[in-house]
Order: C-alpha cells, then structure tokens, then sequence
C-alpha cells in the first residue's frame, strides 16, 4: 500500500464508520480474515446470542467491534459473514462507537486503543480506552446473564481538554430498514432482531435513515468523568416486536439493575481463584471468563469458531472438563446430555465433524474422553443421573473399541487415522490407547453406576493389558530409544515417514518439501499428563526432552507445534492447545521451569492476551483465512490451573490435593464450586506439603505429599501448609 492510499484510509476512518458501500472493498476483506497481526477477540453471551468482540491493533478500520451469532447454530459461526449483523460491502464495522466532537467523528484507532478484561462490579466485562482528541474514551462491554442483553457502558473523561466541549456519540445498527419505537432503535434481520436503546435520562434521539441512536449534546468539562450506559437486546429467533420492546422498557424502568445483580451473583457462583502469580491469576480469569460465552446454555459449540462450524465428541468432551473445573455445572450438564443424545449412535460410534465415519477411520480417543469427563462430572457436582439414565449407550461405547476388529493379539487398538486426524497406513496410536486405558479405569470406577459391576474387573485388565503392550511389548511397544514415540505400523516399524499426503495450500511444507517426519508430536504428552505413564519416570523425562524438538521449531517467538512442522498440510505455526498437552505434562514431570514457559507463553501470545486462543499462530502467511478460535484451549488452561497447579484430584471416588505451585509462590486461596457447596482451600507456600487442615481437623499427608480428603467430605475449607520455599523458577535458565 502506497502512501497516498495509506493516507486516505486513515482519513476514511476518522469519518463515520457506517456510511453505506463507502467501505473499500478490501477493507471489507480484511475485516473478513479470522487471524490479522494484532487482531484478537473477546467472547461473550447472553442467553442465546454470542457476541465475539474484535480487537485489532493494526488500523484496518474501527478497533473495537464485534459480531452476533445464535450460539445454538454451529454452521453460522462457520466465517464471519453468517453474523447476524453482518453487512455485504460493510462487513460489521456499524458495531463501532463514534464519538463527535467539533463536527469530527472518532471511532478507535488500532495502535492507539487498549483492550482487556477486567472484573466490573463483580461482572467480567471487556474494556478499550481509546481518545476522541482530548477527551479519553471508555468503552465496557458484558453480558447479563440469561438475557439476551449486552450492556455498553461510556466513560467519557475530559483529561487533556483546556475548557468545556460538546460531543455527542453515535451508536448504530446494521445498514438496512431500521425503525424507531419509544425512543428504541429496532432492526428485523429476519431470523433475529435488534434493538438499541440508552438508559437514564441524558438527551437522545433516533436517526432512523442513519439507523444510528445520537446520544447528546453532552458537556465534558476538563478533568471530569461523564457515564452512560446503553443496551443492546437481541431476540433469537424471533418473536412479536412487543415482547422485545417490554424487556427493553423494562430494563430502563430499573436501569438494569436486577439483571446486573443476577449476572453478579451467577459469577460469583462459579470457581475463582487469588494470587499473587499474576500469570496463573491472569491466564485463569481470561479463560474462565470467555469459555462460557462458547459453549450455549443447551450444550451446542462450534469446535473451531471461523473455521469449522461442526462437533466433535472429543472437542466437547475436553471442553466441557474444562467448564467442569471452572464451576459451571449447569452448562457442563446439558452439554453432556446433547453428546450422550445426539452425538454417540446405537452402536457407540461418536461423532466426528457432526457426522460418523468408517470403523477405519474412527477415532478411538472419543471414549476416553467422554468417560473421564462423565466420571469428572460426577467427582465434582455428585450428580450421577446423566451416567445412570445413558447406561446402553455408554456399554456400547466402552466396549466399541474393544471389539476383535478393531484389535489384534496385543490388545491395542489399530487402524489408518490418526489422531491429529490424517490418513496413514494401518498402525497402533498412542494417542488412542493413552485414552483406551483412561477410559476403561474410569469405567470400572463408574461400573455400579453403570450397572456393570460383573464388567469392572474385565474393563481393568484389559486396561492394564493395554499398557503393558503400549510400553513394554517385544515389538509392538510404543517405545523407541528410551522414549515414547506416537505410531507403529501393525507391521511393527515405526512410523515416521508421512508419504502420499498432500497439503491445503500450495506453500505448506507437505507440498514444498519432499522428506516429512510424522514425529516427536505433541499427543506424545498425553499419556504423561494423564499419569497412564509415570510423570516422574526416566520415559517421562526422555520423551519430554524428545518434544523439546517443537518449541520453536520454524519461528523464534515461542510455542510448540503439534507435530514434526515437516509434515505440517497447513500452515507451520505453534499451536496453543497442543502446547497445552505439553504443558500440563511438564508440570507433572516436575519440570516447572519448561511448565512457566509454555504458561507464560500461552498468557502472552495472540490471542492469549484475551483467552480466545486461535488453533495456530501461522507462520507463512500473516493473513489467514482458516485460523479459528478453539475453546479447547481454554478449558486446557482451567483444567491445568485446577489438576496440575493447585493439584485438585480424584483418585478413585476420593478427592485428592496434591498443590505443585511454582517455587517461590506465596498463599494460593481458591474458591471452587464443589457438589451442594464450596472447596475453600488455602495454600501456604510452594514447598513440600507439611500438614491439612480439612474443616478444623489435622489430615497428615502421604509420603508422596498428597492430602487424602475424607469420604464424607461434602464442602469446607482445606488449609494446606508448607515446608516454604524461597527460591524461586521464574527466572529459569531456560528461554522464556
């Protein structure tokens, strides 16, 4: 772009931002693209309406907008064109405040505007600051729970003004037929509508024509702080105008207050942490504040926002443990119940990209998966009637892989996908018997509740036969050189030459290159973070040092790649949810000065900043078309914060904590959502666990610095103390 062009598009963007088909046409394309240097985005809900708020830091346009999807209808989220307010030859900039001053309009400038979440008044909100000349601009965006309401709250504070000046401020409604109604702004777009209205008394009026509500004039005196808040109210599907109009002229009545105090207490409701790690507390919140807004009420996701618009049983099942750790029961339950009901047939085969594949194709992850985040759902809430009432279906899905077809005689699972979902010859996954085992121990834990207590001892030994081919078979095993390696051949070579597998585009590595390995991969974590291998053992340690290989692989700022980037049929590019496997497998190992890399890495790469992590970050093009958002990562993050750090457990029925904070951490007090009640625990210190108190009474741990709660235990406060350490790894000697 040349500097003229450059030029003008910074002058088009200082005017109104909704000016019909004024928009260039490649800057509507821009808006298009999912991933653009900078840009990163911020998700929310109410009720039934997403909103995904996009941030951008390079100046493409407004800085700060966002778009509308039904979050019941995966395929619309599919590209941001299914938005409900997006507009051809606009895209959805009409989402931007201007702010009018001197006749001038400002909207957000990219490299000027900061954006974050922050706690307002016990509401996760999402904020920019950003200046209209003198006059520093506040933007709060939240969701009242269960409403299908978004609150916009203004601070317009007049720091850098010599005198008082008049602005007033536009808010707008997607280009089209809008009409007004009592001073609110309505927008059928036929399978929802729209309305935009002020709270308070402060002067208003509506632009029909302009589909814009123009709130002012407004005095803002130097140095002081002028407030306003706006709702935006959508209605999905749609329903008479009326009622629509009643829930606004309600929400103004009491300026929203009894909504906003539902939505406190809701949140309040949910687990939270305290400490003075500010990356654990940081990465945390962002996490347990935006997965909420990706999963619906009813349990629909889509698995890759702006990419894939489909379900998968293992996407929603590790997400869902995710929403589990983070105390949201009631969503965890009904998404649950939508798998159990819509996503696993008759025969116990389970979805892959909203439909059933070949017995050859299958991937047999899915029920482990689905059973460990069932037996985690029963461990932390009690509630074991989604278990009992899915008995047929769950024997069927337990005993699926365990078929003679899909086995050989050394118990492991084979055939041609992988986990990473690729073609290759016939060939026993690590990944797939990591998750086997796991799934069948959990089994035989939730046997009675299945009605198959005859069935448990089977489930055990054929989990433990499993294991014992997976590592130590004479030569089958799933281990090369003192280290796990992710796939064997049925005809018993490794498998590590990727051949007649071609790439998406034309400038991946897949079609640029001629040799591809297939590892060290990021799946070879797995059974390390799941304990299915001993996290302490020299096979641990060396196929950890074996992934090292990863990190950093055709980039220089950090993060693991999900496989050998040789054989990458997309963009090479670390990605942030199999960093994640790696990470919670560091920790375990007790490798804690790799752990704070990836973590610190994790909370600080695009996409991170806001807890909306994107599946890669690509490293070919800086423009991509196909990088969506994976809410995967973000229940990785909870459950790695909750498992692995604060080391919250069940072994068994028996709750278990075994805290592994990072040398040198001070007090960690955690308020998680446990059964009918709370766990309120207290940990003091990051050293070797000295000595529980569990409601009042003295628990000594076990030798290896576990605290066994006892079974009785329903809520209370567990006071964990230390041996306390000073010395501290988060100046490692390892590259951060």
């Amino acid at each position: 772009m040349n500097g003229r062009k450059l030029f003008l598009l910074f002058a088009f963007f200082s005017t109104s931002p909704v000016q019909a088909g004024s928009v260039p046409s490649y800057l509507v394309e821009l808006n298009k693209l999912p991933f653009v240097f900078g840009r990163e985005y911020f998700v929310v809900r109410s009720g039934r309406t997403q909103m995904i708020v996009q941030a951008d830091r390079v100046d493409l346009g407004p800085a700060f907008s966002y778009l509308l999807f039904d979050i019941q209808n995966p395929r619309q989220s599919i590209n941001k064109e299914g938005a409900f307010n997006f507009v051809p030859g606009e895209a959805f900039i009409s989402s931007a405040l201007e702010v009018e001053l001197g006749g001038f309009p400002f909207t957000a400038l990219g490299h000027r505007t900061t954006t974050r979440w922050v706690l307002a008044d016990g509401i996760p909100t999402v904020e920019a600051i950003w200046w209209a000349g003198g006059i520093q601009v506040t933007e709060r965006i939240s969701a009242l729970v269960g409403m299908d309401v978004f609150l916009r709250s203004i601070w317009l504070e007049g720091t850098h003004l010599i005198g008082e000046e008049s602005v007033r401020l536009h808010l707008y409604l997607p280009h089209g037929d809008c009409h007004a109604r009592d001073g609110v702004l309505l927008r059928d777009l036929g399978t929802a509508r729209l309305a935009l209205a002020l709270l308070g008394t402060l002067p208003a009026n509506i632009r029909e024509t302009q589909q814009l509500l123009e709130i002012g004039p407004l005095r803002v005196n130097p140095h002081s702080i002028l407030r306003l808040d706006t709702i935006l109210v959508t209605q999905v599907p749609t329903r008479p105008e009326e009622e629509l109009l009643d829930k606004v002229q309600s929400l103004r009545d009491s300026s929203a207050a009894q909504a906003k105090s539902s939505t406190r207490e809701h949140w309040a409701f949910c687990s939270s942490l305290s400490t003075s790690d500010s990356t654990v507390q940081e990465i945390f919140d962002k996490a347990r504040y935006g997965l909420p807004g990706m999963m619906a009420d009813d349990g629909t996701m889509d698995a890759g926002i702006f990419e894939y618009g489909a379900q998968w049983v293992r996407d929603t099942s590790n997400t869902t443990l995710g929403m589990i750790h983070a105390g949201n029961f009631e969503v965890a339950r009904q998404t649950l119940e939508r798998v159990l009901s819509q996503m696993i047939n008759s025969e116990g085969n389970a979805m892959i990209a909203g439909g059933f594949d070949t017995p050859d194709r299958e991937q047999f992850d899915q029920m482990g998966e689905l059973l460990h985040v069932l037996k985690s759902y029963r461990d932390w809430t009690g509630d074991d009637s989604l278990i009992r009432n899915h008995r047929a279906l769950l024997l069927a899905l337990i005993e699926r892989p365990l078929r003679p077809a899909f086995r050989d005689q050394t118990g492991m699972v084979h055939n041609r996908r992988e986990f990473w979902e690729r073609t290759l010859q016939d060939g026993y996954e690590l990944a797939y018997q990591t998750w086997l085992i796991q799934g069948l121990r959990d089994s035989a834990d939730l046997a009675p509740l299945l009605g198959a207590e005859t069935q448990a001892s089977r489930w055990h030994t054929e989990a433990n036969r499993i294991a014992a081919s997976m590592l130590s078979h004479p030569t089958r095993a799933l281990v090369q050189d003192g280290h796990l390696v992710k796939r064997r051949n049925i005809t018993g070579e490794i498998a590590d030459q990727l051949t007649n597998f071609k790439g998406f585009q034309s400038d991946v590595p897949l079609n640029t290159e001629a040799h591809h390995r297939l590892f060290p991969d990021a799946s070879m974590a797995l059974p390390i973070a799941l304990r299915v291998v001993d996290p302490r053992s020299e096979l641990a340690r060396r196929t950890l040092d074996e992934m090292e290989a990863l990190w950093n692989t055709r980039w220089s700022d950090g993060g693991y790649d999900r496989y050998h980037t040789s054989s990458q049929p997309d963009q090479p590019g670390p990605w942030p949810f199999a960093t994640c496997f790696i990470l919670r497998a560091q920790h375990e190992a007790g490798l804690y000065d790799r752990s704070r890399r990836s973590l610190e890495w994790l909370n600080t790469v695009q996409g991170g900043r806001t807890g909306a992590w994107f599946e890669e970050i690509p490293s070919i093009r800086s423009l991509s078309k196909s990088c969506g958002l994976v809410q995967w990562t973000s229940a990785e993050i909870l459950l790695f914060v909750v498992r692995h750090w604060l080391g919250v457990h069940f072994e068994g029925d028996r709750l278990v904590i075994h805290p592994a904070l990072y040398p040198g951490s001070r007090t960690v007090i955690a308020d998680l959502r446990f059964r009918k009640g709370r766990l309120r625990l207290e940990v003091h210190g990051s050293g070797p666990v000295q000595s529980a108190l569990v409601n009042g009474t003295v628990i000594q741990p076990s030798a290896d610095g576990s605290v066994y709660i006892p079974m009785d235990f329903q809520a209370g406060t567990v006071i964990i103390e230390t041996v306390r350490s000073e010395t501290s790894s988060f100046s490692a000697s390892e590259p951060h």
